[in-house]
């Protein structure tokens, strides 16, 4: 009997431990992965589906940033070079001017403000050469990017809008524009901010009682459809650009010619002036990285990756890939259960371990540079809300991810002195809740586990 009572306790025990700790309602529909170590020791503190893969979304950006802290310097990790070509005689410019981009995707962007100005400095750096008429054109070179900016695993229903936007040589107001649209309105040319001309809007947005707005543009296409229901007069948004290069390259054009300097529009073929030419750097690289995991910016996150691969001179998404992984690979970590297809997570296709994601973290954890980019819980960015208004806001630095059905957490518990003490990961895949009553869930968890 003794033995029965024992054998029976123990299936209790191990059927208990099967359980998921985070329970919200339809939490058996889901699939949940859970890795916690404390870092003193080394000591695994939880692990629940910790060697399955999921669907990592956003913190995808966490092995990102890790790749560029470890592999880039401090400095500023692009610059967009402006130059002459022909010969200037009597304030003309017998040629065109051209600006070369390298994949630098803040240049105007709204999320660096004193970085701004990348217009007005072309404006004054021509006048400064003594030109006040250009024979040629104003170029716009994508600097050997791919013509197709976004990956070919993102979604139609995503690379619409501002946040699948793709990323080119040449980057422009975070390669989004500003649109208001009036149900009813049927198919339009409107007012954007910034101006994209060609644009043909198809408005098929009708009001409703329940606001669900979709849009779809295909990839090179300068028709946007958006449609679905509105609950008040209007709905406004923010939209992908079909090619910012064409946006830059126009607003140049109208900056010179209301400084009076005109500009042709035929290509001449000429020889590169030997003037020296106009160097616009990026931001400094954890600037950008900072902005990257506080807003959970996909762009910003592809142009860090593509950053990886550049001084060999390879600016594809599979080249970058190629040499995140060897890297890693070196340092020891198995790439062998994961895929990674882009450098945001906007990617359905991307396949992490919560293990995968903690060994990651835990290499990372001494870098002070790698762990002040994380977003406060409780404080700051995408997770203000998580641990807001608990003992543990604040204690916790944690990157994001969500998407339809799709939640996750990354990052460390912090001590008193901002010091990682723990990493921290946390995946679910497959609800059909509401995301709201999953994050109820794991932030009940995350207070009972510390």
């Amino acid at each position: 009997m003794k033995h029965l009572i024992a054998y029976l306790f123990l299936c209790f025990a191990l059927c208990a431990g099967a359980a998921s700790p985070i329970v919200f309602k339809g939490d058996e529909a889901a699939f949940e992965g859970i890795y916690v170590m404390e870092l003193a020791s080394g000591k695994c503190l939880k692990s629940y589906n910790a060697e399955k893969a999921f669907t990592p979304a956003s913190v995808t950006k966490c092995l990102t940033a890790a790749s560029a802290v470890r592999m880039l310097g401090k400095d500023s990790p692009f610059t967009t070079v402006v130059t002459l070509h022909g010969e200037i005689a009597d304030g003309v410019l017998s040629g065109n001017v051209v600006v070369h981009g390298f994949g630098d995707p803040t240049l105007e962007s709204g999320s660096f403000p004193s970085n701004k100005g990348f217009v007005n400095d072309i404006v004054a750096w021509v006048r400064q050469q003594g030109i006040d008429s250009i024979a040629g054109e104003v170029l716009v070179d994508n600097g050997g990017f791919p013509e197709i900016g976004v990956s070919p695993y993102w979604l139609l229903e995503d690379i619409a809008w501002e946040y699948g936007a793709g990323l080119y040589g040449l980057n422009y107001k975070d390669n989004s524009f500003s649109m208001r649209l009036y149900p009813g309105d049927g198919s339009t040319g409107v007012d954007t901010t910034p101006a994209v001309p060609g644009l043909e809007v198809v408005n098929s947005l009708r009001s409703g009682s329940k606001g669900d707005v979709m849009a779809m543009r295909g990839e090179g296409s300068y028709i946007l459809n958006v449609y679905g229901t509105v609950r008040g007069e209007s709905y406004a948004s923010r939209y992908s650009m079909p090619y910012p290069d064409f946006v830059l390259r126009d607003e140049i054009v109208d900056a010179l010619g209301s400084a009076g300097i005109g500009c042709g529009n035929e290509f001449m073929e000429v020889k590169v002036n030997g003037i020296t030419p106009l160097r616009h750097k990026s931001p400094l690289r954890d600037e950008i990285l900072r902005v990257m995991m506080l807003k959970s910016n996909n762009l910003f996150a592809e142009g860090m990756l593509r950053s990886l691969s550049s001084a060999k001179g390879l600016h594809t998404a599979d080249a970058a890939l190629e040499v995140q992984s060897d890297y890693w690979k070196g340092e020891g970590v198995d790439f062998s259960s994961i895929k990674v297809c882009d450098g945001s997570g906007l990617a359905r296709t991307n396949r992490f371990t919560p293990k995968f994601l903690g060994d990651i973290l835990a290499k990372m954890s001494s870098d002070k540079d790698y762990v002040s980019l994380f977003p406060l819980a409780g404080k700051e960015g995408t997770v203000r809300s998580l641990l807001a208004d608990t003992r543990l806001a604040g204690r916790l630095a944690l990157k994001s991810g969500s998407m339809n059905g799709v939640l996750c957490y990354a990052g460390y518990k912090l001590d008193a002195s901002r010091r990682p003490t723990h990493v921290v990961v946390i995946m679910v895949n497959g609800f059909n809740c509401r995301a709201a009553d999953v994050r109820v869930a794991i932030r009940k968890y995350l207070l009972t586990l510390f």
